[in-house]
């Protein structure tokens, strides 16, 4: 009982620091360590490191639509509109930023302290170790999509990333940002080292295995546009046995199987908002997208009587994931193969994921003329299948790098009004530092905006 009492001690007093005076959440000197194996395990299982996506990260996709007051700063208007600071006040706890530092101080507890736990097999310890390596990479990218440049190997090594943490000393003086090139290798090599001690299955689906550490590692490189590395891992997990849930086996989303028990899901994340992204707003440029008889469109969207054009976001049944999917591994091999001139077989990777999504009198396999037309129509199914699951800022900012994101706009759809814009090549993509961190380390290095 006392190593429960020591954990649930650790636990309340992470979550309620948020106004220490460093740039992250960090416990307050001489809070006890646990001892336990279990104690480690318990805190895998706890909010910081089981619900680490931010929602800010659906705000300020080309998916999402709102409509927001004029003199509205809150952080959500800020990211819809892509303003330079997230959250502008410097008494609130940083927006994405706070949040991932708190998880991230709570994976260095594991990672720094659970090889001397007093009890469980060195193999068992390992495996803990090993999941709390793969959380805290998983949390590093997404700080990264949001406050540094889309990776460019031209610069990445003077483009500036992430203070890489790895103390839980509140003493500890406050690392500078990391180049962005260390801090993509930080995250590979966490995942990579990881994998050898990882589980091939889990207690639940928010705990890391070999599986999420290889999809994990396929996400982050092709955001990296490391097109083999992303095929290779993705072909180990198509390689595994799989499944993805044809929609025409259901009545609509809410008799899917729990998203915690779905056989899509490969490592589920969620978010401590609950409430996204039930309800929220899609962009005309997304609901077009859809084709007649498909049932995404007809299962995971609602409009409203007064507004009958404007499509809004439904849940599914059980908690939402924001983790990685085999739908997702699948749009993965179409676009690898698409990059390197294999249309035909990449049409053929698409068409396995849409003959589970149409209707059977709707569903035709999908063609494509040449390798440019491969892949136009693999990042519009990608958009398609994966909108308000997560990666779409990631996609936006790796796509314009490469000149292939439009110009995106925010109009009011009532009225036409245009409110903002994000241009192509624009510093825009990139998040400042937020304020809060700015204050309490004066010397950190600012994003040009």
């Amino acid at each position: 009982m006392r190593s429960f009492h020591i954990v649930l001690i650790l636990l309340l007093a992470a979550a309620g620091i948020s106004g220490c005076n460093k740039f992250l959440d960090v416990k307050p000197k001489g809070i006890l360590i646990p001892e336990k194996l279990n104690d480690y395990q318990l805190m895998l299982n706890s909010r910081q490191l089981t619900l680490t996506f931010p929602a800010v990260l659906l705000y300020c996709t080309d998916n999402y639509y709102e409509e927001f007051d004029d003199i509205s700063t809150v952080p959500a208007a800020n990211a819809y509109y892509w303003r330079p600071g997230i959250d502008q006040n410097e008494k609130d706890n940083p927006v994405a930023w706070g949040d991932l530092y708190n998880s991230i101080y709570h994976t260095n507890v594991i990672i720094n302290n659970v090889m001397s736990a007093t009890d469980g097999s060195p193999e068992a310890r390992a495996a803990t170790l090993a999941e709390a390596l793969v959380v805290r990479a998983d949390c590093y990218f997404m700080l990264l999509t949001l406050f540094a440049k889309a990776y460019n190997p031209a610069t990445a090594a003077s483009d500036p990333g992430l203070p890489l943490v790895h103390s839980t000393d509140v003493t500890s003086k406050t690392p500078p940002r990391a180049s962005l090139k260390t801090t993509l290798d930080t995250i590979i090599t966490n995942v990579t080292d990881a994998i050898a001690s990882l589980p091939l299955t889990n207690l639940n689906k928010y705990r890391p295995t070999k599986n999420a550490a290889y999809s994990l590692l396929a996400r982050v490189y092709l955001y990296m546009q490391d097109y083999d590395n992303c095929g290779k891992y993705t072909d180990l997990l198509l390689a595994a046995p799989h499944a993805m849930l044809n929609y025409n086996d259901y009545e609509d989303a809410y008799s899917f199987p729990p998203t915690d028990f779905s056989p899509e899901v490969i490592w589920q994340r969620g978010s401590l908002d609950y409430e996204i992204p039930g309800g929220m707003g899609m962009q005309h440029a997304l609901s077009d997208l859809y084709e007649s008889g498909d049932l995404r469109k007809e299962f995971l969207t609602y409009t409203l009587a007064s507004t009958p054009d404007d499509y809004h976001y439904s849940a599914e049944n059980g908690y939402f994931n924001f983790g990685t999917t085999y739908q997702e591994m699948y749009l993965n091999k179409a676009e690898v193969l698409a990059r390197k001139n294999q249309p035909d077989a990449a049409m053929n990777m698409l068409n396995q994921l849409r003959k589970h999504r149409f209707t059977p009198a709707a569903y035709k396999p999908v063609t494509a003329s040449g390798q440019e037309d491969a892949l136009k129509k693999v990042l519009e199914e990608r958009r398609r299948e994966l909108a308000f699951r997560g990666p779409r800022w990631m996609d936006m900012k790796r796509l314009d790098r490469e000149g292939r994101m439009p110009l995106v706009e925010r109009r009011v759809n009532s009225t036409g009004v245009l409110k903002a814009t994000l241009e192509p090549g624009s510093r825009k993509y990139v998040f400042q530092i937020p304020a809060r961190v700015q204050q309490f380390n004066p010397d950190i290095q600012l994003n040009d905006r």
